[in-house]
């Protein structure tokens, strides 16, 4: 599958097939498992209240996940700063964007839904299962690991005044 004539602003398909072993159609069933979950997640992060400021931390930093997991990164970008403010406690400025990143999340959606109705069988790629996949599942799993390993090694330093470096796995 050649995604070169593709263009969905923000999304990197050519990192996101790379992401998951070169394989476009467990990408492809990466981004309809994105499709089929999202919705309820954006709708808790539309109930933000100054009460709920932390569980939005803790669902908007799910969503930024999700985001980059499938090379979403302008969205994905949108969240991480969303989840800073929530994290700091600003509510208004975490108000402010808030409707923004969900109406840019769901016209993400449509347009990757848009993406597997074009493509050979995407209508019929995109109904849902009576049960998970498992190896799907575990490819995934494997995937974010991956991910987690590759994206969360950060360098440290011992002290101020020491040369020697710490990884710190996050």
């Amino acid at each position: 599958m050649n995604f070169s004539n593709i263009d969905i602003e923000g999304l990197d398909l050519e990192a996101g097939v790379a992401r998951f072993g070169g394989n476009p159609k467990l990408y492809l069933k990466i981004i309809k498992t994105f499709i089929d979950n999202i919705g309820p997640h954006l709708d808790k992060l539309a109930g933000l209240t100054p009460e709920s400021l932390s569980d939005y931390s803790i669902e908007v930093h799910g969503v930024k996940g999700s985001l980059y997991g499938i090379s979403a990164n302008r969205e994905g970008d949108m969240a991480k700063e969303l989840e800073i403010a929530s994290k700091n406690g600003e509510y208004d400025k975490t108000l402010a964007g808030n409707a923004d990143f969900i109406n840019a999340v769901r016209e993400l959606t449509v347009k990757l839904q848009g993406l597997l109705d074009s493509l050979e069988g995407g209508a019929q790629a995109t109904q849902k299962k009576p049960e998970p996949d498992r190896a799907l599942l575990e490819t995934m799993l494997t995937a974010s690991r991956d991910l987690m390993w590759t994206r969360c090694r950060t360098p440290l330093r011992s002290s101020k005044n020491s040369n020697t470096k710490k990884t710190a796995i996050l």
